[in-house]
C-alpha cells in the first residue's frame, strides 16, 4: 500500500483530517512540517528566519523524499509543498493525492492568529488570497482527488475522503437507447479503459485518434497505450484548439487524414477533447466512407454533460452555429472526470452552465440538490462533480432515447440556446464562451417565461441566484445591440415561419417550446443590455 499525501492551503485541515484518517485506517499519521522540525533541528519559523522560503522548501523536498523509505502512512504537507515541479512528481510517486480545498477567507478563519505562519507575516487577509490565487491550479493539477472542505465539519470531510480512497470501483454505466445503443461510463481513472471499451464496442480495428492542440499533449499518449495494451493499432490527428476549428476546412482536414491514412470501414475515430473536437471529428466519422464509428472521450465539463451525447455532429457557418452537420450516434461515451481538475475556469463555469440549464429541466430535486451543491462544484470537489456529470448525462441520455432528431421532446436542451447561439454569432465565434452565452440566454428565457408562460419571478431569481454561485456571471459585451440579436436569432434553426421559438420554463420540470414576438424579444433584451 503506498501513502496517502494530503496537500492544500495553510487551514484545509490537512492535520486534523490526518490523524483522523490515519486511525480509521490503521496507518502511521506524518505531519510533515514536523518531520522537517525533527529533521532540522529548528521550528520551522526559525527555518524562514536564517534562510528565507528557498531554504524552507529544500528542506522540505529533502524530508519528502525521505518518505520513500517510509512505511505506508497518511502525511499532512505543508500549503506550499505544490511550488515545486520536483514535489508534484514526488507527490505522485510516494502515493494518492488528496487535495484539501478552502477558501482562503475560511482559511484565516479556521487559523485565527497568524503570527506563527511566516507568509502571512502583515496583512493576512491581502497575502491569504493572492497566495492561494497563486497556488491553485497546482493543487489542482497534482491531485488525485478534490474535496472541498468549506461549510463542513472535519468528520464530513474525513468520510468523503475514506469513500474516495477505497479500492477502485466500475465506472457508472448509463445506457442510451437510441439505435443499437450506446454506454455513457462516467468514473475516475477512465482513460486508462479506452482500450477495453473500444474493443467491447466496435471489435477489433484500427483507431485514428483526433485531439487538438490542447488536449493530444495531456492525454493522446495514454489513449494510445491503452488502445496498444489490446492489440488496436492507432494514429493521431491533432487539430488547432478552438472554435475558429469547427469548419468545413477541419473537418475536410479530417476526412482526407482518414483516408490519406487508408482507414477502412473496419475502422473507428477515438474524439479526444471538448465540444469542439466533439463536434467535427463526430461529423468526419459521420461522412467518411458514409460513417465509419466514434468514440467520445470528452475532456471539458460541458462536453461530457451535453455535446458527447445525443449523436449531434456540425460544423459553423458564417450565417450560424450548427447549421451544417448529421446526428451520428457515438459507439460510446467515456467521461473521465478526474481529467477535469485542470480545465481553465472559463470552460469550468461553461460546463455548470450546462448543468444549470439540465437541472431546471429535469425538475425540482435535480435543482435543488444543484443550488446545495454549488460551492462545492466551484472548488471542483470529486464527489459533488461526479453527480453533477451523472445528473446531466442521465437526463440527456433519456430524452435522447426518446427523440432522437429533435423533433419532440429534445427541444427542451435548447434552454437558453436561442440567445446563446445569437450572442456568439453577433460577438464571433469564439469570443463569448458557449456556457457563458447560455447563462445570458438562461436569465434572458427566464424573464420572457415570466410574460409568456406565466412563471413566477421567484423562478428567475432562482435561475439568477444558481447562475450567480456558479460564477456565470459574464454580461452580454459592449456593443452589441438588440437588433443585431435579434437577426441573428431570426437565422436560428429553429426559427418558423420567421416568429423565433423559445424554450420556456415554467416551473422546475415544467418546459415547453413557445413562439415569441419579435416586439416581446425587443423590450426584454433593451431591458437587459440597459440593465448591464
Amino acid at each position: 500500500m503506498s501513502h496517502i499525501m494530503l496537500i492544500g492551503f495553510m487551514g484545509a485541515g490537512k492535520s486534523r483530517v490526518g490523524a483522523a484518517l490515519a486511525e480509521k485506517l490503521g496507518l502511521d499519521f506524518v505531519d510533515l512540517d514536523r518531520l522537517i522540525e525533527q529533521r532540522e533541528g529548528s521550528p520551522v519559523t526559525e527555518l524562514f528566519a536564517r534562510g528565507g522560503e528557498s531554504a524552507f522548501r529544500d528542506a522540505e523536498h529533502a524530508a519528502l523524499q525521505s518518505l520513500i523509505a517510509h512505511t505506508p502512512a497518511v502525511v499532512a504537507c505543508g500549503g506550499g509543498i505544490i511550488v515545486r515541479d520536483e514535489n508534484r512528481a514526488l507527490l505522485r510517486q510516494l502515493g494518492r493525492v488528496v487535495y484539501l480545498a478552502v477558501s482562503a477567507a475560511e482559511a484565516l478563519a479556521r487559523i485565527g492568529d497568524t503570527s506563527g505562519r511566516p507568509l502571512l507575516a502583515g496583512d493576512s487577509a491581502r497575502l491569504a488570497p493572492q497566495i492561494l490565487g497563486a497556488r491553485l491550479s497546482l493543487y489542482r493539477a497534482a491531485a488525485d482527488y478534490i474535496v472541498d472542505t468549506g461549510g463542513r465539519t472535519p468528520r464530513e470531510v474525513l468520510d468523503e475522503v475514506i469513500s474516495l480512497l477505497q479500492p477502485d470501483s466500475p465506472a457508472t454505466t448509463i445506457r442510451v437507447s437510441v439505435g443499437d445503443g450506446y454506454d455513457i461510463s462516467v468514473g475516475s481513472g477512465l482513460i486508462r479503459t479506452v482500450g477495453d471499451v473500444v474493443r467491447s464496442s466496435v471489435g477489433e480495428r484500427r483507431v485514428v485518434i483526433v485531439s487538438d492542440t490542447n488536449v493530444a499533449s495531456l492525454y493522446a499518449a495514454d489513449v494510445s497505450e491503452s488502445l496498444a495494451s489490446v492489440g488496436v493499432e492507432s494514429e493521431l490527428v491533432v487539430i488547432d484548439a478552438g472554435e475558429s476549428s469547427k469548419s468545413w476546412a477541419t473537418a475536410g482536414a479530417i476526412v482526407s487524414e482518414l483516408a490519406g491514412r487508408r482507414l477502412g470501414r473496419d475502422g473507428a475515430v477515438v474524439a479526444l477533447g471538448g465540444g469542439v473536437v466533439g463536434d467535427v471529428a463526430g461529423f468526419a466519422a459521420a461522412v467518411y466512407v458514409r460513417g465509419v464509428p466514434v468514440i467520445h472521450v470528452p475532456t471539458t465539463l460541458l462536453a461530457q454533460v451535453d455535446s458527447s451525447i445525443g449523436g449531434k455532429t456540425g460544423v459553423d457557418l458564417p450565417s450560424g452555429k450548427n447549421l451544417a452537420g448529421a446526428f451520428w450516434q457515438p459507439a460510446a461515451v467515456i467521461s473521465d472526470i478526474s481529467v477535469l481538475a485542470t480545465l481553465p475556469e472559463t470552460e469550468w463555469v461553461s460546463g455548470l452552465a450546462e448543468v444549470a440549464k439540465t437541472a431546471l429541466l429535469a425538475g425540482e430535486e435535480q435543482l435543488a440538490a444543484l443550488e446545495h451543491a454549488a460551492p462545492h462544484l466551484c472548488s471542483r470537489d470529486h464527489v459533488a462533480v461526479e453527480e453533477a456529470v451523472l445528473m446531466a448525462a442521465r437526463f440527456k441520455a433519456g430524452v435522447v432515447s426518446g427523440d432522437e432528431r429533435e423533433s419532440g421532446s429534445r427541444e427542451c436542451l435548447n434552454l437558453g440556446h436561442t440567445l446563446g447561439h445569437a450572442l456568439e454569432r453577433v460577438a464571433g465565434y469564439g469570443s463569448v464562451p458557449h456556457g457563458m452565452a447560455v447563462a445570458v440566454g438562461m436569465r434572458f428565457a427566464a424573464r420572457i417565461a415570466e410574460e409568456v408562460v406565466g412563471a413566477s419571478s421567484a423562478l428567475t431569481t432562482r435561475t439568477d441566484d444558481l447562475l450567480d454561485a456558479l460564477g456565470a456571471t459574464d454580461p452580454i459585451p459592449v456593443g452589441i445591440g438588440a437588433e443585431a440579436l435579434i437577426d441573428a436569432m431570426l437565422d436560428d434553426k429553429k426559427t418558423r415561419g420567421g416568429v423565433v421559438r423559445f424554450v420556456l420554463v415554467r416551473q422546475p420540470g415544467d418546459w415547453s417550446v413557445v413562439p415569441v414576438e419579435v416586439t416581446v424579444l425587443k423590450r426584454h433584451l433593451d431591458a437587459l443590455l440597459h440593465s448591464e
